[in-house]
């Protein structure tokens, strides 16, 4: 055994030392130190490479600072488990006091533990537990513990990579290859989501993680087994010259009129000279129903020139049929039948973002592979036409279909043009027509009115002006480069402003909403619509500055000004609803909140409601920030489908509802609503007999009317006077009115009938009230403020007698009729009628 003595030459480093195996002084019967900032006193065996030091007493191995070692050399760590900071082929290197340190490790030394799972800091350490739904079954000062297969774990606070991450249990490989590796733990909960999958974000760290259980997420028409059918069809039928051929870019579009008496029609053609359609309510249209618009020269597609046709037709009348055809190039298509609905119960369809043409590039699970161009356009022309037919046929036939902006995903090159060269602007502006081309493709597009906002991708170009001929379209400081207009029109009881958000300025917007409301001051429902989403919580979009600091405060009290009901948004393709919204100007942010609440009736309602209306293909779909970081959010989510809203108006005895609820296209779930509102009604409901239910009828119970009396003075006076029993059987039916017969002269018949327009409206109390309109119930007039049903009395029902006529000229006629005991004989002398009543 070495002895101590005071001769030794203590030599005073600090250091750390680099030892593979066990303890080297183990064999010598000496413990390893168990510090190791030793002063070594006498080296140990050549073959250790390594010192003995004192410790307690007594003789203990410590290694030799292989960073002493070096050429420039530094000390070693005064803890073997110190962070390692940097590794290199000498070893690895920590920081002590601001300055490198070699790292020794110690058969005793443990790897130190870097990550981010507590309870893997702890002695003994324990793993986190990695999967999603955990139940806590203890919680200590420490925190929360669950158990995984058995065993006792921690519940993880902080969200890591999981580095076992590889192609084989990782789907973000199959997409982004090692940019990114799947999360380590499913319980934490994502905190970013889109049609890329769940994700989790590291705001600190600026990383991403994804989830192995948060597959991307769209509208994959491939994957949906119930329309596979469908969608194989679809797929056969698709192509360049076949049925469904996206290259044609002559597709009609149908928009509103300045109002529901008007519609306004463009396209595209090769020919300057055929503005025309023809409109009426014959299926055998000709000349006489010819109306002509106006063409221009606007459009050259792959070196060929097309030039933008519109025209307006009007006179439509509620409940009625029409028929139009377009001549195309001088050649007149097949006849299109269009119908107009009840102006008394009647809806439109609302859309978010279309973004047709945005399935490009999409990750698709089912193939593994992403969509190309021409995958991506199939699948979101098939997802469209499910779009408008299903919404469509939901809302019982809308009358109008309103879409939020984004109708094409491409076309926004001419915009950031640095770094593109000029082929890659060419095609990606024939992507944008041939998405046009696919947004119109529809056939039902042709028999329903679609009024569109002008999106953001549409911005950098004149193609949105091009195909769509909006009514009073706002033209002041536009220019040939314009992508669109701020327009209006009224359908019936509701006023529908859309604004260009894009480029309008604050005195365009007030001069819109104003000429909008001047035009057509007595409506009972005020709705915008337009593109940028200023109250909503989407991720991506709803916290711009150009939302919050411009647009939001633009809009907002002018809203308030003109009590705009509903604002329809899109941009951010997720689904939001706000509360109600009022300016104030006493307040920091500029509005006041009124709550709402869906499945209440809010009558005389204070305030603006904004809606977010979700992607209405599936497309492209983003995330949500937590509802709760905005107190003007009253309900938000993301189905990660396809979506649509259906704004149910109705107009009946005074009162006027408006009622908002959202769907799914695919099952007609409801993703939110009903919410309705109320009002006294300004506008006079229009007289109609057809009854349009949105869903199954349930049978009402009605009672049976009672006849009500016409008042009035005596229609037959001076001549004759009036039968005292109003129900008098009539005799002869003229110009004048029925005739009776009374103590054996002619009597003018005041009637009680049963009022044939009960119970919807009453009958008027003159019969003579002047016919305002006319459809197939009847004859209506107007009596304080209400419509009313004119009576019209069915002509006589007579029995002729076969008897022989007297001898007369040809000039007259003689026609005898029997009542009774009453004979009449009704003589014509020269085409003047003299009655003469015989009593038998």
């Amino acid at each position: 055994m070495k002895s101590l003595s005071i001769g030794f030459l203590f030599a005073l480093m600090t250091f750390s030392i680099k030892v593979k195996g066990e303890c080297w002084s183990e064999k010598y019967g000496y413990p390893c130190c168990e510090r190791l900032n030793h002063s070594y006193i006498e080296q140990g065996t050549e073959e250790e490479n390594a010192y003995w030091a004192i410790e307690n007493g007594n003789y203990c191995g410590v290694p030799k600072c292989w960073s002493l070692e070096l050429a420039n050399p530094f000390p070693c760590c005064s803890d073997p488990n110190a962070t390692v900071e940097y590794t290199n082929d000498k070893g690895d290197w920590g920081v002590e006091n601001g300055q490198w340190c070699g790292i020794i490790k110690t058969s005793e030394s443990k790897p130190t533990y870097t990550g981010k799972c507590w309870s893997m800091k702890l002695n003994p350490p324990i793993p986190c537990c990695t999967g999603k739904d955990l139940k806590v079954i203890e919680e200590d000062s420490n925190g929360k513990w669950s158990e995984e297969n058995g065993e006792k774990c921690g519940i993880p606070v902080i969200q890591e990579d999981d580095e076992t991450s590889s192609i084989e249990n990782c789907w973000v490989f199959k997409e982004y290859g090692d940019m990114y590796k799947c999360c380590k733990y499913d319980s934490i909960v994502p905190n970013y989501s889109t049609n890329d999958g769940l994700w989790y974000f590291n705001q600190n760290e600026d990383h991403w993680c994804a989830y192995r259980y948060g597959k991307p997420k769209w509208n994959d028409r491939a994957s949906v087994e119930e329309t596979k059918t469908q969608w194989e069809d679809f797929k056969s039928k698709y192509g360049n010259g076949k049925e469904i051929d996206i290259n044609d870019f002559q597709r009609l579009s149908v928009l509103p009129g300045e109002d529901e008496s008007k519609l306004n029609f463009g396209w595209y053609s090769k020919s300057k000279e055929y503005p025309l359609i023809r409109f009426g309510v014959s299926k055998d249209l000709t000349e006489e129903n010819e109306v002509t618009g106006t063409s221009y020269q606007c459009k050259n597609i792959d070196d060929v020139q097309y030039y933008c046709n519109q025209v307006t037709v009007t006179g439509l009348e509620s409940l009625s049929t029409y028929y139009y055809q377009r001549n195309l190039n001088g050649k007149w298509e097949d006849v299109i039948e269009f119908k107009t609905k009840n102006p008394n119960n009647f809806r439109f369809v609302f859309l978010g973002d279309p973004q047709i043409g945005a399935s490009k590039n999409n990750f698709s699970v089912l193939t593994e592979q992403r969509l190309t161009e021409e995958e991506g356009l199939r699948n979101d022309a098939f997802n469209w036409n499910m779009t408008i037919y299903n919404s469509y046929a939901k809302a019982n036939e809308a009358s109008i279909i309103l879409s939020a902006g984004d109708n094409a995903d491409s076309g926004q090159s001419p915009g950031d043009s640095s770094g593109k060269t000029e082929e890659y602007i060419r095609n990606d502006l024939l992507r944008q027509e041939r998405e046009y081309s696919t947004l119109l493709l529809p056939k039902l597009m042709q028999q329903v009115p679609f009024a569109p906002a002008v999106g953001n991708h549409e911005s950098f170009t004149p193609s949105f002006r091009y195909h769509f001929n909006t009514p009073n379209p706002y033209l002041i400081g536009k220019t040939e480069t314009s992508p669109g207009y701020s327009y209006f029109f009224k359908h019936n009881n509701v006023l529908v402003i859309v604004l260009e958000t894009n480029y309008g300025t604050e005195e365009e917007f007030r001069e819109v909403v104003g000429k909008a409301n001047s035009t057509f001051p007595d409506v009972d429902w005020r709705v915008a619509l337009f593109h940028h989403d200023i109250y909503s919580n989407g991720y991506t979009h709803s916290q711009d500055p150009l939302i919050t600091e411009y647009i939001r405060k633009e809009v907002t009290q002018l809203f308030d000004i003109y009590d705009i009901d509903l604002v329809i948004n899109g941009h951010d393709h997720m689904y939001a609803a706000s509360h109600f919204i009022t300016y104030d100007e006493s307040r920091k942010e500029g509005y006041k909140v009124d709550e709402v609440e869906k499945n209440k009736v809010y009558s005389s309602h204070k305030g603006t409601m904004y809606l977010t209306a979700n992607c209405s293909t599936g497309s492209k779909l983003y995330g949500i920030i937590n509802d709760r970081a905005f107190d003007y959010i009253y309900y938000s989510n993301q189905t990660f489908t396809s979506t649509f809203g259906i704004l149910d108006f109705t107009n009946n005895n005074g009162k006027t509802q408006m009622v908002i609820t959202s769907y799914e296209v695919d099952t007609f779930n409801v993703i939110d609503g009903p919410y309705t509102f109320e009002k006294d009604s300004k506008v006079l409901p229009k007289p109609t007999q057809i009854p349009t239910p949105i869903q199954t009828p349930t049978p009402i119970q009605t009672q049976t009317p009672t006849p009500t009396p016409i008042s009035g003075n005596c229609w037959s006076l001076p001549d004759y006077p009036c039968c005292s029993d109003p129900n008098t059987t009539p005799i002869e039916t003229d110009d004048s009115g029925e005739w009776g017969l009374e103590n054996g002269d002619w009597c003018g018949i005041i009637r009680v009938e049963t009022c044939w327009s009960l119970p919807d409206y009453p009958c008027c109390s003159d019969p003579n009230t002047t016919p305002i309109e006319i459809d197939g119930s009847g004859e209506w007039g107007v009596e304080n403020g209400e419509w009313c049903g004119i009576q019209k009395l069915p002509p006589p029902q007579l029995e002729e007698l076969l008897l022989p006529p007297p001898q007369l000229n040809h000039q007259n006629q003689v026609t005898v009729l029997q009542y009774g005991n009453n004979v009449v004989v009704k003589i014509i002398m020269d085409q003047l009628v003299v009655k003469q009543v015989l009593l038998v």
